[in-house]
């Protein structure tokens, strides 16, 4: 019997809910004065790629990956900074020591003759000294970016609405009429939209996708999907696989087709629910400007919503409008159905390593995933008649012989643009500000609860005065805590905690006040 009730669609909530945005610990410690931690002595001279601690002082300091450590000696006294990688054990000279592994550098001025000192200048870590934890204090960001979200009816980080069923508001007869140049208008619940995933419209027995490009998967027989996979590509020769198992980066084929479609779609949502986690693309490649390696939720959107049919999977490319149709999927499963896609084949003549030779690879994406019976692989590149950079994903692509399948995520547009795009007289476009959809060649037949749309939305540029409103929440939260007395000092202001914590809360309140969306009915 479930314990959680779940309509096959994500819920409302920030696009990524565990990373912290609004304010940093860093700034909430120097609000409340609190100055970095003493530092500790190098245990080991200092090596090109890192410095090496003591164990305790690791464990009583705290230092993690992404900290920035000050680094001084006799050789350099007014010391360098640094930033830390993942910390490691490594062996020095038959003595096991923690080493804080950075970019590499030349050290030569840290040596433990040189009286080498290491100082984390993270104010609140996860070390064991300290009374305020670096991992309370994120607890307690986290909390009020949700109540600042809440309280202002906005967000300055990006926000995933998965499904929003909305009326179509149009003049009859649907044309053009002067001074317009749609047919009808679909408002949406939130503004500062940043990017429509997904513009589904209700034709009477099927929704269209218009927006991002799609693929429809179906669990049939569920009783034979022992070791059974789908293979997914972004359109840039990598691929994920999405493996049956029990693992939390695999998708369970327990009861009925219904339930192994949601814990399909659960997988590919890295739903916290049923506690999956993310399943990376192979080779890795990285978020730009991050160095989090991209997952198969970053690209893709899956909902198991019964809209679709039972134990069907609704799946979505998030790159925007035919930019998905790069995207491909194939299974090794003959009971697991794909389909609202393209269909491309192609008959081998030769193989060898990293080329597969075929009659004609028109059709098939520039890059992905294809497969020959049992045996899958990715390609990097194309030619009209081969595919380059093969490399094996299941089974040995050299020995690959007869049809060579793929499937490539498909588009529904009508507005006579090869390129898909959105433009005002294509088949739709969005103000992306006040969070309303134009419809232009495309629309539903229908006018009530006739399109369903998922979105990102939140403003894009984190306004000072929300990251103060945000640092002074979390100050007064830390101010009434049990543990201030530990770190927080009183001062000689002659204002109690207390006070403080109350005058914090007051500012705060005050600053967003300005920011509270207010609607008004004429």
């Amino acid at each position: 019997m479930p314990v959680v009730f779940s309509p096959g669609e994500p819920e409302t909530r920030p696009l990524e809910p565990s990373a912290v945005v609004y304010t940093t610990g860093n700034k909430v410690g120097e609000l409340l004065g609190i100055a970095a931690g003493e530092p500790v002595l190098g245990a080991a001279n200092a090596a090109s790629t890192g410095f090496y601690i003591a164990g305790t002082d690791f464990r009583e300091h705290g230092f993690e990956s992404g900290d920035t450590i000050l680094v001084f000696s006799d050789l350099d006294p007014l010391g360098t900074e640094f930033t830390i990688t993942t910390p490691v054990v490594e062996d020095v000279s038959g003595t096991k020591y923690v080493k804080l592994p950075t970019t590499v550098s030349t050290h030569s001025n840290y040596t433990t003759t040189a009286n080498t000192e290491i100082q984390n200048l993270t104010i609140f870590t996860n070390g064991k000294s300290r009374g305020v934890k670096k991992s309370i204090v994120e607890d307690h960001i986290r909390r009020i970016q949700d109540r600042i979200d809440n309280y202002t009816h906005n967000a300055w980080r990006p926000y995933l609405v998965a499904a929003e069923y909305i009326n179509f508001d149009t003049y009859k007869p649907y044309r053009r009429r002067y001074f317009t140049d749609y047919v009808g208008t679909a408002p949406l619940l939130f503004r500062n939209v940043q990017q429509i995933l997904r513009i589904e419209l209700w034709q009477g027995d099927d929704y269209r996708e218009i927006c991002g490009a799609e693929a429809r998967i179906e669990f049939n027989d569920v009783s034979n999907l022992a070791s059974s996979s789908i293979f997914i590509s972004p359109g840039n020769g990598s691929v994920a696989t999405l493996a049956q198992g029990t693992g939390a980066t695999q998708w369970r084929d327990d009861f009925d087709s219904t339930t192994v479609a949601q814990n399909f779609a659960d997988l590919i949502n890295k739903e916290d629910r049923v506690s999956k986690a993310a399943v990376d693309f192979s080779p890795a490649f990285t978020l730009e400007g991050s160095t989090s390696n991209v997952a198969v939720h970053n690209e893709f959107l899956a909902s198991a919503n019964s809209d679709y049919g039972t134990g069907v999977v609704k799946l979505t490319s998030m790159r925007a409008v035919k930019g998905g149709e790069k995207c491909s999927i194939v299974t090794n499963s003959s009971d697991i159905t794909i389909d609202q896609t393209q269909g491309n084949s192609a008959t081998v003549s030769s193989a060898s390593s990293g080329t597969i030779n075929v009659d004609s690879t028109t059709g098939f994406v520039d890059a992905g995933v294809a497969i020959n019976g049992a045996i899958v692989f990715r390609y990097t590149g194309k030619t009209s008649t081969s595919f380059t950079g093969c490399v094996n994903v299941a089974g040995d692509h050299t020995a690959v012989s007869g049809t060579i399948t793929q499937q490539s995520l498909l588009l529904d547009l009508q507005g006579g643009s090869a390129s898909g795009d959105s433009a005002r007289l294509r088949d739709w476009w969005l103000d992306h500000q006040m969070g309303i959809i134009y419809f232009n060649n495309s629309y539903p037949f229908f006018e009530y609860n006739a399109i369903k749309v998922s979105y990102i939305y939140g403003e894009r540029y984190l306004e000072k005065a929300i990251e103060e409103a945000a640092t002074k929440l979390v100050a007064s939260e830390l101010l009434m805590s049990d543990d201030r007395s530990v770190l927080i000092p009183e001062g000689s202001q002659n204002i109690d905690l207390g006070s403080k914590a109350q005058l914090f809360r007051r500012e705060a309140m005050e600053i967003l006040a300005r920011y509270k969306e207010v609607v008004v009915f004429a």
